[in-house]
């Protein structure tokens, strides 16, 4: 008989992480266990607040589960149907549902790439991302943080400072730039207007979400002049990935806790692939117990933003490995 239990753990930061809509220094996330005689493995809930998540909610739902879920479940696919029948929080799906492979991989014996049809991958380059702050802050930021390793920055802005700040960024590096505006800007016209002044626009590898996400008509607007790829974010939730967002951008982020869980992301990146866009793997901020998940479906992807757990001062799990910029499973766990 499988049993689940859930824990909060707090995971002070390396700095203040500071995006458009919110700031904090610790993060709270959970960590789902399920246990079935003498295997027990865990799976991680990295709520945001932005898709109507919380502490309570995330507390009060598993409650929910644990108190009507069946007893039993005769594979991964009986745990995805009977999660697809809730209205559970997106990433506390996710948590569910990904101790349940991690379970099955330990029962089996096989990875879980191998259970779920993806391609093992060794190791991705990752940008590191760079939250907002003061420009004058900016120098000793990327230096104290020895950010020269990377190969690729993500800037996060605001429509208030993007330009200087992400000119400065620029000036103080000699990488490509992957700018994040977390909806933070109000129509197509503004953000082309930011465009057209991007200094070294070659050095733009994409511009993520710039608009919040029930802007349609703005972002179809958008799309028919940027210059620039156009990558998806908060845009791309738990539904699949269709026409929709073909009009609007060039690419899609893809975050499992945005999904809910292993299945629907993989689906997002295929269905992504056959519609011609291109595909990036992000995260929230995690421990490497959520990025090693990551990582597990990472085969075929074109971008990566696996920065989670370099954010958090001692990860608790330490089940990934960062060096030159590069992510990898620990070799010792």
């Amino acid at each position: 008989m499988f049993t689940w239990s859930i824990k909060e753990i707090e995971l002070p930061l390396k700095f203040t992480w500071n995006i458009s809509r919110n700031s904090s220094d610790t993060k709270k996330n959970f960590i789902v266990k399920v246990k079935n005689g003498s295997i027990e493995a865990y799976g991680e809930v990295a709520f945001n607040v932005r898709y109507g998540e919380s502490r309570d909610l995330i507390l009060e739902k598993f409650e929910e589960f644990k108190n009507n879920a069946p007893q039993e479940f005769n594979g991964v696919e009986s745990v995805v149907a009977y999660l697809e029948t809730t209205d559970l929080p997106q990433s506390l799906k996710f948590g569910i549902e990904s101790s349940f492979v991690h379970y099955v991989a330990i029962l089996s014996g096989k990875t879980v790439p191998q259970l779920m049809g993806t391609n093992t991958i060794a190791s991705v380059k990752t940008s590191f991302s760079i939250p907002i702050m003061e420009i004058g802050k900016i120098e000793s930021f990327i230096k104290d943080n020895n950010l020269q390793r990377f190969s690729v920055l993500k800037v996060k802005v605001n429509r208030e400072i993007a330009q200087d700040f992400c000119a400065e960024v620029l000036r103080l590096t000699n990488v490509p730039l992957r700018v994040d505006a977390n909806e933070s800007f109000e129509s197509a016209r503004e953000t082309l207007q930011f465009l057209e002044k991007f200094p070294q626009i070659n050095r733009l590898e994409f511009l993520e979400q710039p608009l919040p996400s029930n802007m349609h008509d703005e972002a179809l607007e958008l799309k028919k002049h940027s210059n620039v790829m156009l990558m998806a974010d908060e845009s791309v939730t738990k539904e699949e990935v269709n026409e929709y967002h073909v009009e609007r951008f060039h690419a899609v982020n893809v975050k499992m806790m945005k999904a809910g869980g292993y299945m629907r992301a993989i689906k997002q990146l295929r269905q992504a692939k056959v519609l011609g866009l291109k595909t990036m793997l992000g995260c929230m901020v995690e421990t490497s117990l959520g990025i090693s998940s990551a990582l597990n479906i990472a085969g075929g992807v074109d971008f990566y933003d696996l920065d989670g757990c370099l954010l958090i001062k001692d990860d608790p799990y330490k089940l990934v490995s960062e060096e030159n910029g590069k992510i990898f499973y620990s070799y010792i766990q």
